[in-house]
């Protein structure tokens, strides 16, 4: 009863960039997401990026290097998504989503690019002290209420498995999502790749 009496107590707000110090997560100073160095035109045309989604891109990276690589600010303050689920006062989970040109690190994997007009989910953490509890699939749930009153018909996201090629400590690092956590949740697999596979999640048939 403690543990359902937890769930169903948990909430999720959106952050703006200004609460970003005011609330401690994890996530708070990652940089996953950034390409780590500035490509040039012709390599990002190479990696198929529209023109407009490289010019948007690249504007996002140039941003992103303004804000000292705070990536999570820049993330918001281009109109990322960051939900955050509390219990009580305290962040427990994060989930980060946004158009895939927010993510420039995407453009180095396999299955890349992604349908362009979907939401990219990028990542989606919670504490191990309240895993297995629903926060997760609330976050989920949040965002997927709030893309299909803006009528956005998918989400995309770009999961992890482990095999022999892969440290488990990577694995656990990463912040990329376990595939069977997605499928659990209504995903399926769009693009496949041995480590790092392409999910979807149509809104169409949530919506109805």
């Amino acid at each position: 009863y403690g543990f359902l009496e937890m769930n169903l107590n948990f909430t999720i707000k959106n952050l703006e960039p200004d609460q970003i110090d005011k609330v401690k997560f994890k996530c708070s100073g990652c940089n996953y997401w950034c390409a780590g160095r500035m490509t040039d035109i012709i390599d990002d045309l190479s990696r198929s990026f529209s023109f407009w989604g490289m010019v948007r891109s690249k504007f996002f990276e140039i941003r992103n290097s303004l804000y000292r690589k705070n990536f999570i600010y820049s993330f918001i303050a281009s109109g990322g998504t960051v939900k955050a689920a509390f219990s009580g006062k305290k962040c427990i989970g994060v989930l980060i989503a946004g158009k895939y040109y927010l993510f420039p690190r995407l453009k180095y994997f396999n299955v890349f690019p992604p349908d362009t007009e979907s939401i990219f989910l990028g990542c989606l953490y919670i504490d191990p002290g309240y895993r297995n509890l629903g926060a997760g699939k609330k976050l989920i749930i949040s965002l997927e209420k709030e893309l299909i009153r803006n009528k956005i018909k998918s989400i995309e996201a770009i999961a992890k498995r482990i095999n022999d090629d892969m440290e488990l400590k990577d694995y656990i690092n990463s912040p990329l999502i376990p595939v069977k956590y997605l499928i659990k949740n209504g995903f399926y697999i769009k693009k496949n790749d041995e480590l790092f596979p392409l999910l979807r999640l149509d809104l169409s048939a949530l919506s109805m």
